[in-house]
């Protein structure tokens, strides 16, 4: 049984951190993460973070998760992306059944999985398990997986008799599938988030889960699972590509600061730090990343207090965290896009490191996790409906 403590586990991420700053490049170039970069991150650990004890694990505190996700995403967000994907699996494959556990860790427990969750393959019911076909897309870190977790609809289902359809994910080994190199792209283009294609492949009953709700934790009622496996695992998905917007506007804020320090305008002769609106783009920034900080510290406090209690968290509740998650990555990325018109025509250039920052969050809010429209409209129209 593993054990390590958090600020254990944050000092792994900030001794690998250098070494990952010093690849940034390689890994735009490759449009990948750099073998070297993933060797580091498992050889300490830090991809057990949300595994289970039983296979080496340490089921930590999603806090823990966070502090070294921001570490990396400091100094290459491209590799805090992909590590937030590779660390999700773990979590998911975690509260899966304990054969596709031992399928997935019986013979290398260090093994990594990805994932694409879009219900875009087609399955139909076969003996024993579902055949399955179809095409995903964006499976970030796939280039080092051997498992992915995919979306499908699975054929002549039934609709559910309340609530929507439930999000059906099947496990599937690499070798039932191809990656096909499609990533070129603006921003985290070290991602390496290229498509799968699986042809009329078998997936095992035990290999299928349907993922329903996700924004509330589970009570003993429902799951026998240890207390980390409790999470909404919607919120637990939706943080590991929003919470890193902490360590890029870190970055971003560091950058701006070296320039902004000693810039000297050439055109009114005006010292940068004198401005007071410079003063005040950056305070914004600054107090928006502890405002984050703060709202991920509240939230996981919160869930694990009604886990402990064994309640389910109210649906407003929920959803109001999930509203605040989903917006926060937008809110912060707005905010950098006023330090970018600041720093003139150095935006200009590819190797700005804060351009270079600025282009991987615009990519990040894009996507669907970091669109807090759905939420806001279903929490807004429970609102209206109180009496």
């Amino acid at each position: 049984m593993a054990e390590a403590t958090h600020d254990e586990m944050v000092e792994r991420a900030r001794k690998l951190a250098p070494g990952i700053a010093g690849r940034w490049e390689e890994a735009d170039r490759l449009r990948d993460i750099p073998p070297t970069t993933i060797a580091e991150i498992k050889d300490a650990g830090l991809t057990r973070l949300y595994q289970p004890k039983r296979w080496g694990g340490y089921e930590a505190d999603p806090r823990t998760f966070y502090a070294a996700q921001n570490v990396f995403a400091e100094v290459c967000p491209s590799t805090a992306w992909v590590y937030g994907v590779h660390s999700i699996q773990a979590f998911l494959i975690g509260g899966m059944n304990e054969q596709a556990q031992i399928d997935v860790w019986g013979e290398d427990s260090n093994t990594l999985a990805g994932s694409s969750f879009a219900p875009t393959g087609t399955a139909e019911r076969v003996e024993g398990g579902f055949r399955l076909s179809g095409r995903w897309t964006f499976s970030s870190g796939s280039t080092y997986t051997k498992w992915a977790l995919v979306g499908g609809k699975i054929a002549n289902e039934p609709p559910p008799t309340s609530g929507p359809m439930p999000l059906n994910l099947f496990l599937i080994p690499s070798s039932d599938y191809e990656i096909v190199d499609v990533w070129d792209t603006y921003g985290l283009r070290g991602t390496g988030s290229n498509d799968l294609v699986a042809k009329d492949i078998f997936v095992p009953d035990h290999r299928q889960v349907p993922m329903a709700g996700g924004i509330q934790n589970l009570t003993s009622a429902s799951s026998s699972q240890p207390r980390l496996y409790r999470m909404p695992w919607l919120y637990m998905f939706s943080s590991t590509i929003n919470n890193l917007a902490v360590g890029m506007c870190r970055g971003v804020l560091n950058a701006f600061l070296d320039i902004a320090r000693n810039r000297i305008s050439p055109f009114t002769g005006k010292a940068t730090k004198d401005d007071p609106m410079t003063a005040l783009a950056i305070s914004r920034l600054a107090a928006e990343i502890n405002t984050a900080e703060a709202m991920y510290e509240r939230h996981i406090a919160a869930q694990l207090d009604h886990i402990d209690r064994d309640v389910a968290m109210p649906i407003k509740e929920a959803l109001v965290l999930r509203v605040q998650m989903t917006s926060q990555l937008r809110k912060m990325t707005t905010l950098v896009d006023d330090l970018m018109l600041m720093q003139g025509s150095r935006m200009l250039f590819r190797d700005s490191l804060m351009t270079r920052f600025w282009l991987d969050l615009t990519a990040a809010r894009g996507h669907i996790g970091n669109d807090p429209v759905m939420p806001s409209t279903i929490l807004g129209q429970m609102l209206m409906s109180e009496a």
